[in-house]
């Protein structure tokens, strides 16, 4: 018995060390780590993630004092949580996108519950989460996340992960590429949303007589709602685009941790 347990407890290490890190990465990532996934799902996926991954990651023994090993296991924690954050951002500048276009059509009154904050969202926003969503399972883009957690492994070994000062530098990276996809995304309706009320502008200063404040709105949501559809594949394709950039965006994030 007593030899079953000496080859048995490695094996038990090692799977608790990858499933601490595939546990960061359902934590921060912005669809299967929402509140609308049932906590017995998420518990069964990162479960059946880390006997997955046990036997093709090469995990070192651990060490045997109690404050480091607890202190590695919440590095792993945080390198899983690094990889979802990557895809988090990008889904944070995609619902960005949809409070400009929102704001600009005039439905930021609008607001529905969203499970994932707890919190009431733009309709629009919400719709261009959803969108995202639908896109980003279509390419196979959550397999490509799979695979960035097991590559990271190679990348850095467990209890191996180091902070320096670069990592501030790529998340500030990604912090403005969250803003630039917001407006990537927002762009063709934020404009046809100016030139409505510029128009309603120029017509309200020559016909005082008519009540362009009541026009506006009809007008602005109808533009809006058009030119919103018919820039949908633009808006696909960019979202395509960005999900395919995430690989090399996550190794940046793995090699400046692992590198320290």
């Amino acid at each position: 018995m007593a030899h079953v347990l000496h080859l048995a407890l490695p094996q038990f290490q090692a799977f608790v060390i990858v499933v601490m890190r595939v546990a960061g990465l359902l934590a921060a990532w912005p669809i299967l780590g929402s509140r609308a996934v049932p906590l017995q799902i998420k518990t069964g996926l990162v479960v059946m993630l880390g006997l997955v991954l046990v036997p093709i990651v090469r995990v070192p023994e651990s060490p045997g004092d109690p404050v480091l090993l607890t202190a590695g296991m919440g590095t792993e924690f945080l390198i899983g949580m690094v990889i979802g954050l990557a895809v988090r951002v990008l889904f944070a500048g995609i619902e960005l996108a949809g409070e400009l276009i929102g704001t600009q059509m005039g439905l930021s009154v609008v607001q529905l519950f969203d499970p994932t904050t707890a919190q009431q969202v733009p309709l629009v926003g919400q719709f261009q989460t959803m969108i995202a969503s639908l896109v980003f399972l279509s390419v196979n883009a959550h397999m490509m996340v799979v695979r960035a957690i097991a590559e990271s492994f190679e990348m850095i070994p467990p209890f191996g992960a180091r902070l320096s000062s670069m990592l501030m530098e790529d998340v500030l990276r990604l912090s403005t590429d969250l803003f630039a996809v917001a407006i990537k995304l927002a762009a063709p309706v934020v404009a046809v949303a100016l030139m409505v009320n510029l128009a309603m502008a120029i017509i309200g200063r020559g016909v005082p007589q008519m009540n362009v404040f009541v026009l506006t709105f009809p007008l602005t949501i109808a533009a809006g709602l058009l030119v919103l559809g018919a820039s949908m594949p633009y808006a696909v394709g960019l979202m395509q685009s960005e999900y395919g950039r995430l690989t090399g965006t996550v190794h940046d994030l793995l090699r400046v941790l692992g590198h320290g």
